[in-house]
């Protein structure tokens, strides 16, 4: 479980359900919004893969993208 994945999305719970649904076969990581998911790649990336939500306030997930 080298390669990290991370969830980017402006909801707690969704955060929340996707930590434990994976987290037994993947190292996960969350950020509640865009601003803390581009902190997150900057001070613990790279990720293998990132999960963004389209509707976030301030900054959609194409955006972060």
């Amino acid at each position: 479980m080298d390669e990290k994945i991370l969830f980017v999305d402006d909801d707690p719970n969704i955060l929340s359900s996707h930590q434990r649904q994976f987290r037994k076969q993947f190292n996960i990581e969350t950020a509640l919004g865009g601003d803390l998911g581009l902190e997150a790649i900057a001070n613990h990336g790279p990720y293998a893969v990132i999960v963004a939500d389209m509707r976030m306030p301030g900054m959609d997930g194409v955006q972060f993208l």
